[in-house]
């Protein structure tokens, strides 16, 4: 049985790390990042964990088993957060891994396999544009050069990792799928489907397919009183309509959204003809195909506009991950497991993406099951109750029991 206390006070605790204003902002492989990782990990050790960090950040917490050889049972989420975000995304996962160990461990419980407990680094890509990074570097789906990226400060994935104490090659994360028996997710919804149902838990039975990538745009800066109109190359201008052309191609498909999150221009001045105007998307769906209509959609207006208004523009994806089945005999334990606290947990889809796609990718069994949330995610706002995540915890120890003995 989960210790509500336990978590109360380990939610209060992970939250505070970033923590202001009563938002919190812990981006991937920083030193705020870090120290939530070096607070899970003590938990773990305390409890006899044997706890290493590998060469992309992730925290791995090894909870031996009788026969040791075996392929582990992983589990967990991420501790990093997007600019502003809130305290149960990815955070609560880990938390709710840590305390079905935990619970299993109080009354007893010997692991017949081994049992890890796992912090992702850097899951949002807020820092690099890169999501998902520490299971794609553990999965061998980082992208090309993937070390070179670099953040708004010119600082590449490569340092920040060496300023972490790493050689600075994500690469040398990459593990062999084979030595992994299966891996589970705990995760707030994010949405309101089950807050709608009244319902605490929900099985996941895939998630979407993303393309995350970045924009740039290059006109002419001019002067803003000087220059008439018919005379611009206004880069941000250009890449409005672009936007707009993307919300388009989004909107005329179902089940299907695209987003502009960052945008910035150069130089930067109210007086001045934005020269240059760089900006990301984020597009997603259930299925491959709208997902490529639509960015050939974009493609096509990316070469209208330019042409149009005089603007060069290269379109730089970072990655792409496909929509993603999760497996059928994960599903059923989830299902069973919730039963087992009393939930008939629904199955659902998740519109956004989780580290799982990366283990499932690469041919680990791999489930999710999603804890009810409230107020949105990606804000503040977003909520969940301990006492859902004490039921949510339970049920992981009930797959658990099963799979690792």
């Amino acid at each position: 049985m989960s210790d509500f206390f336990r978590l109360q006070k380990r939610i209060d605790e992970l939250s505070a790390i970033g923590a202001r204003d009563g938002a919190v902002t812990r981006l991937g492989l920083t030193a705020d990042e870090q120290a939530a990782r070096d607070l899970v990990a003590s938990w773990c050790a305390a409890r006899g964990a044997q706890v290493r960090r590998d060469a992309a950040g992730n925290l791995f917490a090894r909870f031996p088993g009788e026969r040791e050889g075996d392929p582990v049972v992983l589990v967990g989420s991420h501790v990093d957060s997007v600019p502003e975000g809130g305290r149960f995304d990815g955070a609560l996962g880990v938390i709710c891994a840590v305390e079905a160990i935990e619970s299993l461990l109080d009354v007893g419980t010997r692991f017949q396999r081994p049992v890890e407990v796992v912090a992702w680094a850097d899951e949002e890509g807020a820092r690099f544009g890169i999501g998902l990074f520490g299971s794609a570097a553990a999965f061998d789906r980082l992208p090309a050069r993937a070390a070179e990226r670099a953040d708004r400060s010119g600082v590449s994935v490569a340092a920040a990792l060496r300023a972490l104490g790493e050689q600075g090659d994500p690469a040398l994360a990459r593990r062999d799928p084979r030595e992994i028996a299966a891996y589970l997710e705990l995760h707030i919804e994010q949405g309101p489907k089950l807050a709608e149902a009244n319902r605490p838990l929900g099985v996941v039975s895939d998630i979407v397919g993303i393309v995350h990538g970045r924009v740039t745009v290059k006109g002419r800066a001019d002067h803003a009183g000087a220059t008439v109109m018919t005379a611009r190359a206004d880069a941000f201008l250009g890449a409005a309509e672009m936007a707009l052309a993307l919300e388009t191609a989004a909107r005329s498909r179902e089940n299907t959204v695209g987003t502009v999150g960052e945008v910035g221009v150069r130089p930067g001045a109210k007086n001045v003809v934005p020269g240059e105007c760089v900006f990301t998307i984020d597009v997603r769906a259930p299925e491959q195909s709208r997902i490529d209509a639509v960015m050939a959609d974009f493609r096509d207006a990316v070469k209208r506009v330019s042409e149009a208004r005089g603007l060069e523009t290269s379109v730089d994806l970072f990655n792409a991950i496909p929509p993603t089945p999760l497996d059928a005999t994960m599903r059923d334990l989830f299902a069973r497991a919730a039963a087992s606290v009393g939930v008939e947990a629904p199955v659902l889809p998740s519109g956004a993406g989780h580290d799982a796609q990366n283990p499932a990718l690469a041919g680990v069994p791999t489930g999710m099951l999603f804890i009810r949330s409230t107020g949105g995610s990606h804000t503040p706002r977003e909520s969940a109750a301990t006492v859902d995540a004490a039921l949510a915890s339970d049920a992981l120890a009930f797959a658990l029991r099963r799979l690792a003995g």
